[in-house]
């Protein structure tokens, strides 16, 4: 056998090979993205699953599959797992609670000047210019209903809204919840640890299991979330 001719058995062994473990990836990371999605499916009620963001499965099956591949050693930034989620969460809180809010203030609140609090500043954009409601701002104003410090025009017309719909009263002014949002605003695993690329393992695991409970606990963010819907509209 000449050489060329044995170059040629190397180079059709090795293209096969390629193709093998192309093939084996590929079913491999079918196979995690259909078993993430089993547990997605299993942890969420069927009625809060037909309200979900659109590409909020999309993201969980995404930010899980980055998870996976951290607990198996791979040295990855949590950053790629908590984006996901807060993609999740922010569409939840503009879908479910946002939303409606505006529509609430536009029947019942004069449009005028906010004050020259941040706060304020925020929730009057997030009525007017259709900004998010960050979780940093829902924080801050269930840390002044805690405290009993709302005092601001558009904060309050904020309290009333809640308020006014049992359904998000029941889970967005529960102890439970408030304690959840302050573990992870604490964490800093959606403010400077994310942004700066420095979100441990330790911090990535934490932040996942107050936001989706290791697919177990429902008392976790996004569950409650889903069952602050207001699924008669």
């Amino acid at each position: 056998m000449t050489l060329k001719e044995e170059n040629e058995i190397l180079k059709k062994q090795l293209q096969h090979a390629q193709e093998w473990m192309k093939r084996e990836i590929w079913e491999k990371k079918q196979n995690l993205e259909h078993h993430i999605q089993e547990k997605i499916y299993s942890f969420f009620s069927p009625g809060a699953l037909s309200y979900f963001p659109s590409d909020g499965i999309e993201n969980i099956t995404s930010s899980e599959i980055i998870f996976e591949h951290i607990l198996a050693g791979e040295a990855l930034d949590g950053m790629g797992v908590i984006i996901g989620y807060q993609k999740v969460i922010d569409e939840m809180v503009e879908l479910y609670i946002t939303k409606w809010f505006r529509k609430y203030c536009e029947k019942n609140l004069p449009h005028i000047a906010p004050q020259n609090i941040p706060l304020e500043k925020s929730l009057h954009s997030v009525i007017y210019q259709k900004y998010i409601l960050s979780l940093w701002r829902l924080y801050n104003i269930l840390q002044l209903i805690q405290k009993q410090e709302v005092d601001s025009f558009y904060t309050q017309g904020f309290v009333s809204y809640i308020e006014s719909r049992q359904y998000l009263k029941n889970s967005l002014l529960d102890t439970h919840f408030f304690l959840l949002l302050e573990r992870l605003i604490r964490l800093h695993a959606i403010t400077d640890k994310r942004h700066s690329w420095t979100l441990s393992k330790r911090d990535t695991i934490e932040a996942r299991n107050i936001i989706i409970g290791d697919f177990h606990d429902t008392n976790c963010i996004l569950s409650l979330l889903a069952d602050s819907q207001n699924i008669s509209l």
